[in-house]
């Protein structure tokens, strides 16, 4: 009997606390953002914002309802869908709450404070010049404003200029350009072992794959790292394991970080080049207005290759686009709706990929293996079987 009771007194002392700790955990709520993890269907692993209807809309289930539920209770209730709809035969799922980011906008170079501060809604390049309290040799003429896309903006707040800002927005200030004594043209340094003599100054030419392409004063021992931090840096797309040099009509090929201290000399042109896309290529079938073989670059989403298509055709089931990848029997279901309205992220596309967008839903659907493409009744019949 007192073995039963310690028992009884156990199992109850359990009980209590797993209530406890249930009630403990916070519960999920309209608005909030979830980041969901399984690890046997890594395709449906990504940041999730639950809408006013508790609802978060989840590849090959739809819309899953979460609000009121716990972390553990959510990734409960998606790993048995997974499992119930026979999508998985084994669903290992997570469901953390994440804090939104905090939108910022950075502010560096010729100033007294470099740092960041939370973006707000109508903020403007005036506001950050006070935050960074201006220097004397500070060029306001020539501001660089550098988008989260990393799309550059040159300001003159001199001419009134106030642009407004946007989140991830980096604003950059520069020096006023120093003057510099002049360099004897007939005896420009040439030697790349011999160094440029303290006080002398020429140009070097910087194009390409960088933040401010142009011409450039170079000082004492100038190394091709120091002269790409002064022209920002490098845009989009660079390709590191390719930059030109051509000296007096000599041209080689420098790489990073191998040759960050090659040292520059007067008259460089120094080129950075683009990084090879690579060609991928996609099938788009279906209600758009140009379907067809496409081919893409690597990177393109699925909404970039809409537009190529030139958009939907009236009555398009936007709800109900299906990607065939290689390999996969299963196709998976988009609601183009969905990436719009930011419920999830674009699509980013591989090749070989079939995207089919089905037409009316008057049409009848016909089987062609293992995909199903649609075509009106009767003159589907007629294609088939001949009149």
């Amino acid at each position: 009997m007192a073995v039963k009771r310690v028992l009884s007194v156990l199992l109850t002392l359990f009980a209590i606390t797993g209530i406890l700790l249930a009630q403990a955990a916070p519960l999920i709520k309209a608005g909030d953002t979830l980041q969901l993890i399984c690890a046997e269907e890594p395709s449906i692993n990504q940041d999730y914002r639950v809408t006013s209807d508790g609802l978060i809309l989840v590849d090959f289930l739809g819309a899953v309802k979460v609000a009121g539920l716990t972390e553990a209770q959510a990734a409960d209730k998606i790993a048995k869908q997974l499992l119930d709809e026979k999508i998985l035969k084994k669903a290992t799922v997570s469901v953390k709450l994440v804090s939104p980011e905090i939108k910022m906008v950075k502010f560096s170079g010729a100033v007294k404070l470099a740092a960041e501060t939370a973006w707000k809604q109508g903020m403007t390049l005036a506001d950050v010049i006070r935050l960074a309290e201006i220097l004397p040799e500070t060029d306001l003429a020539k501001v660089q404003i550098k988008s989260a896309d990393s799309k550059i903006q040159i300001a003159d707040t001199t001419k009134g200029e106030n642009p407004v800002l946007l989140p991830g927005d980096e604003i950059t200030f520069f020096k006023k350009a120093e003057t510099t004594p002049p360099v004897d043209p007939k005896n420009p340094p040439t030697d790349p072992e011999v160094p440029v003599q303290q006080g002398d100054a020429t140009k070097v030419t910087l194009k390409g794959k960088v933040t401010l392409p142009g011409t450039y004063d170079i000082t004492a021992n100038l190394t091709l790292r120091e002269l790409l931090v002064r022209a920002g840096g490098f845009t989009e797309g660079a390709n590191l394991n390719s930059i030109s040099l051509d000296r007096s009509g000599a041209k080689r090929s420098l790489t990073l970080p191998t040759d960050n201290d090659f040292r520059i000399q007067a008259g460089d042109i120094i080129t950075v080049d683009d990084r090879p896309k690579s060609t991928l290529f996609v099938i788009l079938d279906g209600s758009v207005r140009r379907p067809g073989r496409y081919e893409i670059s690597e990177g393109t989403k699925l909404s970039e290759l809409i537009k190529l298509a030139g958009g939907f055709n009236n009555g398009a089931q936007t709800s109900k686009i299906k990607i065939y990848s290689t390999g996969n029997e299963r196709p998976r279901e988009i609601n183009f709706e969905d990436i719009v309205l930011g419920y999830r992220g674009d699509i980013n596309l591989t090749t070989g990929q079939t995207i089919e967008v089905p037409g009316p839903r008057t049409e009848t659907s016909l089987k062609f293996g293992a995909k199903e493409r649609t075509a009106a009744g009767p003159i589907a019949l007629l294609l088939l079987f001949g009149s």
